[in-house]
């Protein structure tokens, strides 16, 4: 008897159908992979983004005044921080000493060397909002002034000779003011004697509008608020007293100390300290005297008396009457007095208020509570990753 031998197809067949179903599932994984690694890779480029809007949000919410804004004209400089998540570094380029541009740069570090490693850069254009304080003239006050001996008020635009490379924009005779601005000059107000001289254009100036708010009321910023700042920088010197004598700059272990309270800044740019511009203020009435210097904002509640060759670059502001008594006293930068209740003021030995307009203009800008970077009203953001990457 003959056996017809059949091959079966039923192998083949499954063998077939797991190959297919195979493919299937590889292609499925392959599929759910690639769906996950775009979902993960644009979500972590979303997470890049917030980084780096992060990173650009803490500089321009913490602001430092005295380190950025001594950026040289179309200089950078560049923080770097750690987040939770990621780390962001942030470009900050100084544009004309109002506008900086940060270019900063967001990177995702969570998700291990598989996923890690998103980057994106954006751009944001700001500018500096600070305090408006910007006396009109050297002196700015009220009352009876008096200029005696070989003491001097000067409206004409001064630059210290250590600051030229620092006040580009803010020197020459356009900026020439003042010499004092009174509420009212009738009479022989102000009145000079002796070898003393008040130059400025014009050189005298009356302003009915002086009131108790020109000298408490800086644009956004009140006197309360200064002194607030003062103390929280840690430079309310009332404690020193009444007679404040010999400060100056202190350096410790190779850097400029600003705990120290009597340690008031560095007139020369290049020093530790020459950046350091603190907003200083005094609860009561006082002498300071014996060859001291700072600059900066000194604010003072009561009266002020400056003697025996104190030089102060910046902006004094004072509540009560303000005077100089022997010795070669300096204010480089302007002067206001309140002067509330009319008393004579005298500016006698060889004092000198100087108006300089770059004195004034660091002294606030360098300060960093007195200065916040905020975005541009229009198109200050960029998405720079394609341009840089």
């Amino acid at each position: 008897m003959t056996i017809n031998r059949r091959a079966g197809f039923a192998m083949p067949a499954v063998i077939g159908a797991l190959v297919i179903i195979g493919i299937l599932v590889t292609s499925g994984f392959y599929m759910a992979r690639q769906e996950l690694r775009i979902g993960v890779a644009s979500n972590h480029a979303n997470m890049a983004v917030n980084i780096a809007q992060a990173g650009a949000n803490e500089v321009m919410a913490n602001w430092n005044g005295y380190q950025l804004g001594n950026i040289p004209m179309w200089g950078q400089t560049t923080i770097v921080d750690t987040i939770a998540n990621g780390i962001w570094t942030v470009r900050i380029q100084n544009a004309n000493n109002f506008v900086y541009f940060l270019t900063s740069t967001g990177q995702v570090t969570e998700g291990g060397a598989l996923w890690a490693g998103a980057s994106r850069t954006i751009g944001i254009a700001t500018k500096i909002l600070f305090a408006n304080i910007d006396p009109p003239a050297a002196l700015t006050t009220r009352g009876q002034v008096k200029v005696g001996g070989t003491s001097d008020i000067i409206g004409t635009n001064y630059t210290p000779p250590s600051w030229g490379g620092v006040c580009a924009g803010h020197s020459g005779t356009g900026w020439d003011t003042t010499g004092v601005l009174l509420d009212d000059i009738t009479g022989s107000n102000p009145a000079v004697s002796g070898s003393a001289t008040i130059q400025g254009t014009p050189v005298a100036a009356e302003d009915p509008t002086i009131v108790d708010s020109t000298f408490t009321n800086f644009g956004d910023m009140d006197w309360g608020e200064l002194v607030a700042f003062a103390q929280i920088e840690g430079k309310e010197v009332t404690s020193l007293g009444g007679n404040i004598n010999n400060v100056g700059p202190a350096v410790t272990a190779g850097r400029c100390n600003t705990a120290v309270l009597d340690n008031w800044g560095d007139s020369v740019p290049g020093n530790l300290c020459g950046a350091y511009f603190p907003l200083i203020y005094h609860g009561g009435s006082v002498n300071i005297q014996s060859s001291g210097f700072g600059q900066g904002l000194l604010l003072v509640e009561g009266d002020l008396q400056l003697r025996g060759g104190f030089t102060f670059f910046g902006i004094i502001i004072v509540q009560g009457t303000f005077s100089t008594g022997s010795g070669n006293n300096r204010v480089i930068g302007a002067v206001m007095a309140s002067n509330a209740a009319d008393l004579n003021q005298s500016f006698l030995g060889t004092g000198t208020i100087q108006y300089s307009r770059c004195g004034v203009q660091r002294a606030v800008l360098n300060n960093a509570s007195l200065s916040r970077a905020r975005p541009l009203d229009n198109r200050s953001w960029v998405d720079l990753t394609a341009a840089i990457n």
